[in-house]
Protein backbone atom coordinates (compact mmCIF):
# COMPACT_ATOMS: atom_id res chain seq x y z
CA UNK A 1 0.00 0.00 0.00
CA UNK A 2 2.54 2.44 0.88
CA UNK A 3 4.72 1.75 -2.66
CA UNK A 4 2.18 3.40 -4.03
CA UNK A 5 1.97 6.70 -2.23
CA UNK A 6 4.56 8.68 -4.52
CA UNK A 7 2.94 8.18 -7.34
CA UNK A 8 -0.13 9.08 -5.92
CA UNK A 9 1.69 12.54 -4.68
CA UNK A 10 2.70 12.76 -8.06
CA UNK A 11 -0.75 12.77 -9.46
CA UNK A 12 -1.69 16.00 -7.20
CA UNK A 13 1.42 17.38 -8.17
CA UNK A 14 0.38 17.35 -11.64
CA UNK A 15 -3.19 18.61 -10.74
CA UNK A 16 -1.68 21.44 -8.93
CA UNK A 17 0.21 22.27 -11.40
CA UNK A 18 -2.72 22.37 -13.97
CA UNK A 19 -4.79 24.75 -11.84
CA UNK A 20 -1.97 26.68 -11.64
CA UNK A 21 -1.07 26.75 -15.14
CA UNK A 22 -5.15 27.17 -15.84
CA UNK A 23 -5.34 30.43 -13.80
CA UNK A 24 -2.63 31.74 -15.50
CA UNK A 25 -3.88 31.45 -18.78
CA UNK A 26 -7.09 32.45 -17.51
CA UNK A 27 -6.16 36.02 -16.32
CA UNK A 28 -3.62 36.64 -19.63
CA UNK A 29 -2.71 40.01 -19.89
CA UNK A 30 -2.19 40.38 -23.64
CA UNK A 31 -5.51 39.23 -24.25
CA UNK A 32 -7.66 43.15 -25.15
CA UNK A 33 -10.44 41.81 -22.73
CA UNK A 34 -8.05 41.85 -19.51
CA UNK A 35 -9.51 44.92 -18.36
CA UNK A 36 -13.33 44.23 -18.40
CA UNK A 37 -13.34 42.35 -15.05
CA UNK A 38 -16.56 41.11 -15.54
CA UNK A 39 -15.60 39.06 -18.89
CA UNK A 40 -12.28 37.95 -17.05
CA UNK A 41 -14.06 36.73 -13.52
CA UNK A 42 -16.55 34.33 -15.71
CA UNK A 43 -13.31 33.00 -18.05
CA UNK A 44 -11.84 32.14 -15.09
CA UNK A 45 -14.60 30.62 -13.59
CA UNK A 46 -15.17 28.57 -16.27
CA UNK A 47 -11.52 27.60 -16.74
CA UNK A 48 -11.98 26.51 -12.55
CA UNK A 49 -15.07 24.80 -12.87
CA UNK A 50 -13.70 22.13 -16.22
CA UNK A 51 -10.48 22.15 -14.01
CA UNK A 52 -12.93 20.72 -10.74
CA UNK A 53 -15.05 18.77 -13.33
CA UNK A 54 -11.79 17.26 -14.98
CA UNK A 55 -9.02 16.93 -12.08
CA UNK A 56 -10.60 16.22 -9.07
CA UNK A 57 -12.70 13.50 -9.44
CA UNK A 58 -9.66 11.34 -11.09
CA UNK A 59 -7.98 12.11 -7.95
CA UNK A 60 -10.22 10.72 -5.63
CA UNK A 61 -10.90 7.85 -7.49
CA UNK A 62 -7.06 7.38 -7.68
CA UNK A 63 -6.93 7.41 -3.79
CA UNK A 64 -9.59 5.68 -3.60
CA UNK A 65 -9.08 2.88 -5.82
CA UNK A 66 -5.78 2.35 -4.48
CA UNK A 67 -6.69 2.92 -0.49
CA UNK A 68 -10.06 0.68 -0.51
CA UNK A 69 -10.54 -1.57 -3.70
CA UNK A 70 -6.94 -3.26 -3.34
Amino acid sequence: MGSYLPIILFAALICVVALISTIIIGVNPADRNYTNKKSMKKRLILLSMLYIIAFVPALIWTVVYYYFLR
